[in-house]
This record gives structure tokens, C-alpha cells and sequence, in this order.
């Protein structure tokens, strides 16, 4: 794909996935644009995606919106659409996670993450479809996890969330298809980002002793997001251990299920270990 001349919108763009894939994007030519929530955060994003352009014709911004708030969503989009044009491609990056055992977490905990990751989803490509669809082009961009196709030990409110991405996605990839608008879904195992810094924090000790894959660089997650989208590819699994899983999740849930609870009676015999 030529992104030159190509208008992105980036949610969650201040850090982590987000910014990374904004940069890779300047580089091949694209007119960048960071939304996010925090503004010093943006402002330093956004000087990073502007030292990247490959020309100075390149028109990069940074708009401040709440993903979970329609109006801001819908404002973003427009502020973009004014000053830059229609978004072409949308990455939806901004998330969260809130590790714990179900019984051990407030619903309060289960809403927000809701409304992050799957409504600010929603929201985000509400407010870009309209235009998308007149033009009859686009591409969207979904970030997921590996939590959108296999359930976590310790991950119920995020699960739920990312379940719901990829059932949206599906949707909405078989009705916007006809319209000449493009659909990827991303599915990246652990990287090395702010909020897994926060999700360390928080993790209960069986929930820690499984989390053993290995930690992708946001930049190897952010390539394989470009190369996905310059392929035209629906599902986009940027880890050799995710599509490890991807396929035991194809093949059979019942032999995903057998190894993933293998894998939880093993994590759960080290802490009674460490204790005795």
C-alpha cells in the first residue's frame, strides 16, 4: 500500500503500540494523528511521529479525546477531518487491563474495561465510518490480544473485553467489505509497554507464574501492524507464540483448553512449593 497522501488516526497514540505504529507510519509518507488522553504524554508523541515524516509536507497532529466518550470520539474525528482530511486508516490502540481472579474483581473494574477497549472501539469507528463509506475506501484497524481468542487464568474482565473486539470486528468486516472498506484485527502477545508495566504491578502470583511468553518491543508489533495493513491482511498475529496459539484455538478448543490447564495446575503447585 502507498501511504502517501494517507490520513491516520492512531486512539491510544501517546505510548506503547500506538505510538510505534504512528512512527512507522510517518516514515512511509502517511499524515499521522495521535489521539489520546493525556496531553504532556501526546505532545512528546507527537514530536516523535514528527521527527520520523519522510517530508515536511507531511501533516502530523495530535488531537486530545476519551475513546469511552461518543462526543469526544466524534469531535476527534472531525478536528482531523478539518485540519488534515478524512482519516484513511484508523488504529484502534487505546486499551486497558486490570488483572485478577474474577471473584476478586469489582464489577466497577469489569465496566471500565469494557468501555475502554470494546466501546472506545465502537466509538472510535462510528465517528470515522460515514466518511469512509461516501468514499467507499478505508482500512480499520482493531488491536486486540491474544485474550481476544483463548480465555486467561486471571483475565476475566479483559477477556471479556477482547472477546467482544473480535466478535465486532468479524461483524464488521463481513458488512463493511461490500462498501470497499478494509477490516484487520490484531492479536499481539505480551509487549513491552506502560500498561504492562501497570499489569505487572497487579498480577497475582499464579497469574505471574503462567505469563511466560516472551515480551515483543512495541516496534516489532508496530511492523508487523504495517506490513498487515500493506498486505491487506484480516488477521494480523505478530508473535510466533500467538500464532502458536491461534492455531491450537482453530484446531481444536478442547486441546487448547488441555494445554492451557496443564499450564494452570502447574502454576498453581509453585506457590504451595515456595510455601512448603
Amino acid at each position: 500500500m502507498e501511504f502517501g497522501d494517507r490520513v491516520v488516526l492512531i486512539t491510544g497514540g501517546s505510548s506503547g503500540i500506538g505510538l510505534e505504529t504512528g512512527r512507522l507510519l510517518s516514515q512511509r509518507g502517511a499524515h499521522v494523528w495521535l489521539a489520546a488522553r493525556d496531553k504532556q504524554r501526546m505532545e512528546s508523541a507527537l514530536r516523535q511521529v514528527e521527527a520520523a515524516r519522510r517530508s515536511r509536507g507531511q501533516r502530523c497532529g495530535a488531537v486530545l479525546a476519551d475513546v469511552t466518550d461518543p462526543v469526544q470520539a466524534t469531535r476527534a474525528v472531525a478536528e482531523v477531518t478539518e485540519t488534515c482530511g478524512s482519516p484513511d486508516i484508523l488504529v484502534n490502540s487505546a486499551g486497558a487491563v486490570h488483572p485478577g481472579l474474577f471473584r476478586d474483581t469489582e464489577n466497577a473494574v469489569m465496566q471500565r474495561l469494557m468501555e475502554v477497549n470494546y466501546f472506545g472501539t465502537v466509538h472510535m469507528t462510528r465517528a470515522c465510518l460515514s466518511s469512509m463509506a461516501a468514499r467507499q475506501q478505508g482500512h480499520i484497524v482493531n488491536i486486540c490480544s491474544v485474550y481476544g481468542f483463548m480465555g486467561g487464568y486471571g483475565y476475566s474482565a479483559y477477556c471479556a473485553s477482547k472477546f467482544a473486539i473480535r466478535g465486532f470486528t468479524e461483524a464488521l468486516r463481513a458488512e463493511l467489505r461490500p462498501l470497499g472498506i478494509r477490516v484487520s484485527i490484531v492479536f499481539p502477545q505480551n509487549t513491552a509497554t506502560p500498561q504492562l508495566e501497570y499489569e505487572n504491578k497487579l498480577k497475582p502470583d499464579v497469574v505471574r507464574a503462567l505469563d511466560d511468553t516472551r515480551v515483543m518491543s512495541p516496534q516489532e508489533v508496530a511492523r508487523a501492524i504495517v506490513r498487515g495493513i500493506d498486505r491487506r491482511q484480516y488477521v494480523i498475529i505478530p508473535g510466533a507464540e500467538g500464532k502458536l496459539l491461534f492455531w491450537f484455538s482453530g484446531l481444536s478448543t478442547t486441546a487448547l483448553h488441555w494445554v492451557l490447564d496443564r499450564m494452570v495446575d502447574r502454576a498453581l503447585k509453585r506457590p504451595r512449593q515456595r510455601q512448603g
